[in-house]
């Protein structure tokens, strides 16, 4: 079976958390059609690891930045 050029492809991105004290970066990363379906992707992972620390009392600020295979 042949591929339909017109199908889009899936990229990897990768999620990397900031915070004041650390930055874990992502090495595996997970496939999206789109950057903005990445972000979109980063805003949920945001609010779950805000929502996560939260409830620890842990108000530290998050940041994700998203990256692609070639950054």
């Amino acid at each position: 079976m042949w591929a339909d050029p017109e199908e889009s492809t899936v990229a990897r991105y990768y999620f990397d958390v900031m915070n004041e004290r650390k930055i874990a970066r992502d090495d595996e990363g997970s496939g999206y059609n789109s950057l903005d379906a990445a972000v979109q992707g980063a805003a949920r992972s945001a609010a779950e690891i805000g929502t996560d620390w939260l409830a620890k009392s842990d108000t530290s600020h998050v940041v994700i930045e998203v990256r692609d295979e070639q950054n």
